[in-house]
């Protein structure tokens, strides 16, 4: 005889379980694959919503992993290593920042300041990517992530009620 709160709450620990793995593997990988390009060739990169979901739902870690899984594709496709270290770095910022602020736009702005040396250190000396190239990208990458948190912040309670 099995006890049916028992079975449902196993149902609802593998269903946790299975969202968080989207969450922080599958989304990210995904995401990072999508890219819309505008005006002069810039794109708008989708993983940060990714790395931000990760962040509310999971904290630090969550944006760590995220920021590793949503940088794989994108480091093959480059050849540029330094990009897991650098959304890495995004993810966990972004989640100290939002522990200590509860502000989603604000820890966003914080983490990026914070990655940016990295990336234009890693760019610039070891990628060799030219400085006009790597101010373009700055901006591209800056209103990405405005863009998404903006998005998020606006829907974080009902996306938090869903998710969690």
């Amino acid at each position: 005889m099995t006890n049916s709160s028992v079975a449902a709450n196993d149902v609802k620990i593998y269903r946790r379980a299975a969202l968080a793995f989207s969450l922080l593997v599958f989304l990210p990988f995904f995401l990072s694959m999508i890219n819309l390009t505008f005006a002069q060739n810039w794109k708008v990169h989708f993983f940060p919503a990714a790395i931000i979901l990760a962040v509310l739902i999971f904290g630090a870690a969550g944006g760590l992993v995220a920021g590793v899984t949503g940088s794989i594709y994108s480091a093959v496709l480059l050849g540029n290593p330094y990009l897991v270290a650098g959304n890495a770095l995004f993810g966990l910022l972004t989640g100290i920042f939002y522990k200590k602020t509860n502000k989603i736009i604000l820890s966003v702005l914080l983490a990026f300041v914070c990655e940016l040396p990295w990336l234009i250190i890693t760019d610039y000396y070891f990628v060799h990517l030219p400085l006009d190239f790597i101010a373009k990208l700055v901006v591209v990458l800056f209103l990405a992530n405005v863009l998404w948190a903006a998005i998020i912040s606006l829907f974080n309670k009902p996306l938090r009620k869903f998710l969690c």
